[in-house]
């Protein structure tokens, strides 16, 4: 006996020297809480459906689970364990701590510690089954979103274990009876107890008995006893049974706290704001605590309201203060407005990320009202017609400096409109009729500019014409030194022509009538003042080179007459051609024959009018 002391000394410090060793390994991973938050917290984020951040929500002490949730489940190492089971690639989970040559003790470390239910993919397979299989309709709330094929569910842990407290002998809620049967349902009970066994009709219990475990052994306090028709709202006597105010504001307080992007959540603090844009009947807390549980039925706050008003219940309140009619869900909403953001940017998609949309049902608003057409807004729309559009008129109202004038694309007449820049927008009828008359304005400048850069190059080439300009073309490309400063200015008034043509090509596709209108009047006019102006011109250079010439012929005719008469010989000048086209030539001025004046007076017509492209449309 004596012998066998060293051989259990032995055991004893081997045992103790492999238990720290184990130990050290699952220490080496040094978790920020920090971290875990910003994992856990983003609705949009990758890891906000894993069962270990619906469980830390759930431990959240400023809206503590209801019910508890024990010490044992809420501990952050445990958790991170978890997360790393589910998304091994995390940057967290990917170390050198976790490569190292211990890899195998760390991975038995996540193993042994992760929650049972740990696999995101292993919860949506199993609540999709559940969902597929529901043909009684008892999930019906818990499946709007999910089915064979897809389940669209920020929290799946929590909709699939509504599902079994519910249904518990349900085939494919094994996993769940083994994740409560590991923990126990007293320390998991927020996700292991039915409505019926875990409701209570206050919050505050459960935050102090949360708080003040101390260890695994201490036993929660029992929750109060249960409201008689919460419990059995089927009886005759729960007919009036109207739930408590305070009990309805604290659990939208604990609903929106853990879920702040809610569409119920942005309705609630509508009605905080005191701006009356959102009609009394539908600020009541109940009514804004079932729209709230219609849309994220599995989520912690919902126990009571679920149990009050499941089928057959007789409670009145649950029909007369039900949920705003047809208002979009979280995931409906988020969905059309990722869709439109992605087909067209507009001012709505503003504060939206490809992932995370602060405030889905404001987004939504702003991208239908300036594009009502589109078929991501249907739900909207639908939403404002059920609830009328002046009781959300946060959302669904015509309210001016809130939202952009909607591109209507049909021909329509009305007095807002965005005008080429956010700032030009007409919102009176003195406004709207300035607006038309700048837009005419800037139609009889487009066409009186090019008017102007014909007018300038008939000027151009009646100065050359004058002074007899020798022409080098030293190549087709380059231009001559007298061109450079004439295609700077014709470039000039080409850039501006052009911009007012486009300016009014943007303005009549506005579809307003007054304003196409008006675009079309300002061409009209700029015909009506230039089209003659070109021609006219041309008449009139033409008309000075022929005075020039006549001029010049006659003093050239006198000159001779003078030389003739001197030698007695004018005869013989003019019968040797050295007359008046001889003298015309030696003065550098050629006379014209008719035919030559009339094809010259052409040439210069239409070389203006091809440099003003007066017809140019918009």
């Amino acid at each position: 006996m004596a012998r066998s002391h060293p051989t259990s000394l032995f055991l004893i410090l081997s045992s103790y020297v492999t238990f720290c060793a184990a130990l050290s390994i699952c220490n080496t991973l040094n978790w920020n809480a920090r971290a875990l938050n910003e994992y856990c917290t983003l609705p949009s984020g990758p890891t906000y459906g894993s069962p270990a951040c619906s469980i830390y929500r759930l431990c959240d002490k400023s809206s503590a689970a209801s019910p508890f949730l024990g010490p044992a489940l809420c501990s952050l190492d445990r958790l991170f364990m978890t997360l790393c089971a589910d998304r091994p690639e995390l940057p967290e989970c990917t170390t050198s701590q976790l490569h190292s040559t211990s890899t195998s003790g760390n991975a038995h470390c996540v193993r042994v510690t992760a929650l049972e239910l740990w696999s995101t993919e292993a919860v949506l397979v199993a609540l999709a089954a559940l969902c597929s299989r529901d043909s009684s309709g008892s999930a019906t709330a818990e499946c709007k979103s999910c089915n064979a094929d897809q389940c669209d569910i920020p929290d799946p842990l929590l909709a699939y274990t509504a599902i079994c407290k519910e249904n518990p002998t349900a085939t494919d809620c094994e996993p769940w009876a083994a994740f409560c049967a590991k923990e126990t349902p007293t320390v998991a009970a927020a996700l292991c107890l039915s409505s019926d066994a875990a409701v209570v009709s206050g919050a505050g219990w459960a935050r102090v008995a949360l708080r003040n475990f101390t260890s695994n052994e201490v036993s929660p306090a029992p929750p109060p006893p249960a409201e008689p028709c919460i419990q059995d709202p089927t009886e005759a006597s729960c007919k009036d049974y109207t739930y408590p105010k305070s009990s309805a504001l604290a659990d939208i307080e604990r609903l929106c706290g853990s879920m702040p992007t809610m569409p119920g959540c942005a309705i609630a603090r509508a009605c905080e704001s005191g701006h009356h844009r959102v009609a009394d009947k539908y600020c009541l807390p109940f009514v804004l605590l079932a729209t709230l549980c219609h849309d994220m039925p599995g989520m912690r706050g919902c126990e009571n309201y679920k149990a009050l008003c499941k089928q057959g219940s007789v409670v009145q309140q649950c029909t007369v203060e039900g949920p705003v009619p047809q208002a979009p869900t979280w995931s409906q909403a988020r969905k059309a407005v990722f869709g439109a953001c992605n087909d067209h940017p507009m001012a709505g998609c503003a504060n939206c990320t490809p992932h995370n949309c602060p405030d889905p049902l404001a987004s939504l608003a702003d991208i239908c009202h300036e594009m009502p057409e589109m078929a991501a807004c249907n739900g909207f729309w639908a939403f404002c017609e059920a609830a009328g559009p002046h009781d959300v008129a946060e959302w669904c109202g015509e309210d001016d400096d809130k939202y952009l004038p909607s591109m209507l694309m049909y021909f329509h007449q009305r007095t807002q409109e965005l005008l080429l820049w956010k700032e030009w927008r007409p919102r009176t009828q003195g406004q709207y009729l300035a607006s038309v008359l700048v837009i005419v304005l800037m139609g009889v400048v487009a066409t009186g500019l090019k008017t102007a850069k014909g007018a300038l190059v008939l000027q151009w080439n009646h100065q050359r014409a004058l002074s007899g300009e020798e022409l080098r073309v030293v190549s087709v490309w380059m231009p001559r030194n007298s061109q450079v400063t004439e295609i700077l200015a014709k470039s000039a008034i080409t850039g501006v022509s052009l911009t007012l043509d486009y300016f009014n090509m943007l303005i009549a596709m506005t579809f307003n009538v007054g304003f196409f209108c008006a675009v079309i009047a300002g061409y009209i006019v700029g015909t009506l003042l230039f089209s003659h102006v070109l021609e006219n011109y041309a008449a009139i250079l033409h008309q000075r080179r022929r005075d020039v010439a006549a001029h010049l012929k006659r003093r050239q005719r006198r000159e001779a007459g003078m030389v003739g008469g001197g030698n007695g010989s004018t005869v013989t000048l003019l019968a040797n051609g050295n007359g008046v086209n001889g003298a015309a030539a030696a003065l550098g001025v050629q006379t014209m024959s008719e035919e030559e004046d009339a094809e010259e007076k052409l040439l210069m017509v239409v070389e203006g009018e091809g440099d003003c492209n007066c017809v140019h449309s918009a």
